[in-house]
């Protein structure tokens, strides 16, 4: 299986294209660095997806997955799951918050064939939703 930061998929690769573009322009995402490539993942194998984000505010985070020909859905935020519900969503993916390296790592300890999407970090600024300005 073939993982990557943009773009997961066993049989498949593409490249960063419109609609990636159009759903962060859309969501207001402030940016955030994913790197770029392929990483090889055998099935059953932990996966790490790097994110890291330079903002000194009170950031909010999110973790998005797109499969092919379906919009983008939220897989999971900064916070711990608040129900059984929110935790089978996960099924089996976190990410910690550190604040100190700025980074929002999205790891699963043993992945799945079924896992083979598009994964998008997204950080949005919760003082200005809070304060009314521009998000």
């Amino acid at each position: 299986m073939l993982w990557n930061s943009a773009f997961c998929s066993p049989h498949l690769l593409l490249p960063f294209g419109e609609a990636q573009k159009e759903f962060l322009r859309r969501t207001r995402a402030d940016p955030v660095t994913q790197p770029k490539g392929t990483v090889p993942v055998h099935e059953g194998k932990p996966v790490l997806l790097h994110c890291t984000f330079n903002y000194s505010g009170v950031p909010y985070l999110f973790w998005y997955e797109q499969y092919p020909h379906e919009a983008p859905r939220l897989l999971l935020t900064q916070y711990e799951a608040s129900d059984e519900e929110e935790k089978r969503r996960r099924r089996g993916f976190s990410a910690k918050l550190e604040k100190d390296s700025k980074s929002f790592h999205l790891e699963k300890n043993s992945s799945e064939v079924s896992d083979s999407a598009v994964y998008y970090c997204a950080l949005r600024d919760t003082a200005s939703k809070a304060t009314g300005g521009a998000a």
